[in-house]
């Protein structure tokens, strides 16, 4: 061989060697989230192109939201788009008055690997167990579990393939007389970086904690369901089984969603969630003598993280888990399996909207109490609710701990809440606004007061953990990205079955905001390959541009 040819192919090799690195890398990520999430039931799964949002029809909902107009010119410019744009928009109804733009917006969510949704932070306080400081790895919410465990001495659930966080665990015999998790709902960093100056008691606890700023989703899809799930069992979807929120299917030809673990507020079915929690594992450990409270606005959060309850696992007894039911604006529990506090009676969503906000709230006038379900989003969208459930809160750790004498037993109670407002103003106004900077606001001031509370009942003696389920995509009307709708994407890929299908059959058997299981009793009937439906998704449009990036086989075939 030539020295030409010897140095070309030195050359040649550290190049590939460089692509390898670089290029697969990327990939590698993803690939290995799909291979975490990844159940029998799925066989594709849908990237968007970065900013697009497929959901299902409340998506394409609108209302008018405020911004400060520096920060709105700011987030525009992170897109390469200007003021400009806006104000030529006649649908946004755009208007200014006094540095506060108002105009007309869509919806928006997250479901997706994008920085946007999966960027989130996740905090340890508590001196006497974790060392402080900041650590920059990429740490998954599966870990928060498996480091609790190691904390109260039990052993790990079951379905958690991840280990402790050893790097930031002091070396400590004492337990913990409670550990006391709160997930901020959307408060992944794109809330933290929109609105710098709302959290001054939540940067207060970052720097006295071990703090990682550079926590991500680890999994498909980012929604609340899952990263409740995540956070509670340490486990991925393929060991836990949630995977989504929702799931949409098409039964003779009407379209139909049901939501994980149960359509019914009272009548749940933990068999949903596969593995063991935290809460499981640690009061089996400790013979039922824990106090377990798990309190979240939606069952598929608060399932999520306080478990299967009385009689799923062998030896288990009923903790508080407890929701809220819109219908009728009341917490609720199934009581087969968990014990429901009567006095949250006391904290109703509505009776407190109609107290705060008596001359009404945004577009809501004249509330009663029988219009909880139409006004539910802007309901749970204010400041007011972040106060009330954090009072809950407060009262359930007082009533059920501290007054109980369990708050010196030496035996760690968990304590989990999930603040549902930020996530409901980020969706209904945009987390870029002043509405979900408001909530913001209000939810920093209690995360700052239950940690007071705390420090007031249980001195150094407890542990704090703060994290969020996922982050959200920027309003379109902003980022320029597009909505489509779930029903349309079914309506597109059964448009391959043509005139011949009479029955309403559809190529899709359920699908979540990002995952597809295809029908192959209906493919094989009609000959329609996998790869023609892929084909057909990848040419999708919306407003004339491409709406996915890539489709990705379960088994990890990328297709562009």
């Amino acid at each position: 061989m030539s020295p030409f040819n010897k140095i070309f192919g030195i050359f040649a090799f550290i190049l590939s060697v460089f692509w390898v690195s670089s290029c697969c890398k990327k990939d590698f990520g993803l690939i290995s989230k799909i291979e975490r999430s990844a159940t029998d039931e799925i066989d594709l799964f849908l990237i968007p192109e970065k900013y697009n949002i497929l959901e299902s029809s409340w998506i394409s909902k609108n209302t008018k939201s405020n911004f400060r107009k520096k920060d709105l010119v700011r987030y525009l410019a992170e897109h390469g788009r200007y003021i400009s744009d806006l104000q030529s928009n006649p649908s946004l109804e755009f208007s200014e008055k006094e540095g506060v733009v108002t105009m007309r917006v869509g919806r928006t969510s997250h479901s997706t690997d994008y920085s946007y949704d999966k960027q989130i932070p996740i905090l340890f306080y508590g001196d006497k167990w974790f060392q402080k400081g900041v650590y920059s790895e990429k740490i998954p919410q599966q870990k928060i579990a498996p480091t609790l465990a190691k904390i109260i001495n039990t052993p790990k659930p079951n379905g958690a393939k991840e280990s402790e966080l050893s790097q930031i665990l002091k070396e400590s015999s004492e337990l913990p007389e409670i550990i006391v998790t709160i997930v901020i709902d959307q408060g992944g960093q794109q809330l933290y970086k929109a609105h710098p100056n709302s959290y001054p008691n939540i940067k207060s606890i970052m720097a006295r904690s071990a703090y990682f700023p550079n926590a991500e989703v680890g999994h498909l899809d980012a929604h609340t369901a899952v990263g409740h799930a995540a956070i509670g069992t340490g486990a991925y979807p393929r060991e836990n089984g949630v995977v989504g929120n929702t799931f949409y299917t098409l039964e003779n030809g009407k379209f139909h969603q049901s939501e994980i673990y149960s359509h019914d507020e009272t009548n749940v079915n933990i068999s949903d969630l596969r593995t063991e929690t935290l809460a499981d594992v640690a009061d089996l450990y400790f013979k039922n003598q824990l106090e377990v409270i798990s309190q979240a606005y939606a069952l598929r959060a608060s399932i999520g993280m306080g478990g299967h309850g009385f009689g799923q696992l062998s030896g288990t007894d009923k903790d508080y888990v407890y929701w809220l039911d819109a219908h009728d604006c009341k917490w609720k529990s199934d009581v087969r399996y968990y014990s429901y506090p009567e006095f949250a009676n006391e904290f109703s969503p509505c009776e407190n909207f109609i107290l705060n906000y008596p001359n009404g709230w945004k577009d809501i006038h004249n509330f009663r109490k029988e219009d909880s379900k139409k006004y539910w989003s802007q309901i749970m969208a204010t400041p007011k609710e972040v106060e009330l459930e954090a009072g809950l809160f407060k009262k359930m750790i007082e009533e059920k701990i501290i007054k109980k004498g369990k708050a010196s037993d030496n035996l760690p109670d968990l304590a989990y809440m999930t603040i549902k407002a930020t996530d409901a103003a980020g969706h209904y106004f945009g987390w870029e606004s002043l509405e979900a900077e408001n909530t913001f606001q209000e939810a920093d001031k209690q995360v700052g007061l239950i940690l007071e509370f705390l420090k007031s009942n249980f001195s150094d003696r407890f542990v704090f953990v703060l994290t969020a389920d996922h982050g959200c995509a920027p309003l379109p009307e902003i980022s320029g990205g597009e909505r489509y709708l779930i029903e349309d994407f079914y309506k597109e890929v059964n448009s391959l079955l043509g005139s011949k299908n009479t029955l309403g059959e559809s190529l899709i058997k359920t699908m979540t905001v990002g995952q597809v299981g295809l029908n192959r009793e209906v493919m094989n009937k009609y000959g329609i390959s996998e790869g023609q439906i892929i084909s057909k998704i990848l040419k999708i449009q919306s407003n004339g541009k491409r709406f996915f990036k890539q489709v990705i086989r379960k088994n990890a075939e990328l297709r562009r």
